[in-house]
C-alpha cells in the first residue's frame, strides 16, 4: 500500500489516542456523575482505545 493511507491511518489512530487522553482528563475533573452517565463515558473511554488498536493495526498490516 502506498505510504500516503498508511500515514493517515497513523494520523487518525494518533487522533482517536488524544481524544481518549482528553476524555480521559475531562473525567477526572467531572464530580456528581450519575451512575448511567460514568458507565457511558466509561464506553466511550474504552471505544476509543479500541479503535486505536484497530487503526495501529491496520497501519501496520497496510504497511507491510
Amino acid at each position: 500500500m502506498p505510504e500516503a493511507p498508511v500515514s493517515h491511518l497513523r494520523t487518525l489512530a494518533a487522533d482517536a489516542e488524544a481524544l481518549q487522553q482528553r476524555l480521559h482528563d475531562t473525567l477526572t475533573v467531572l464530580d456528581g456523575l450519575t451512575p448511567t452517565v460514568s458507565f457511558r463515558l466509561g464506553e466511550a473511554f474504552s471505544s476509543l482505545g479500541s479503535a486505536v488498536q484497530t487503526l495501529e493495526a491496520a497501519a501496520s498490516e497496510a504497511a507491510a
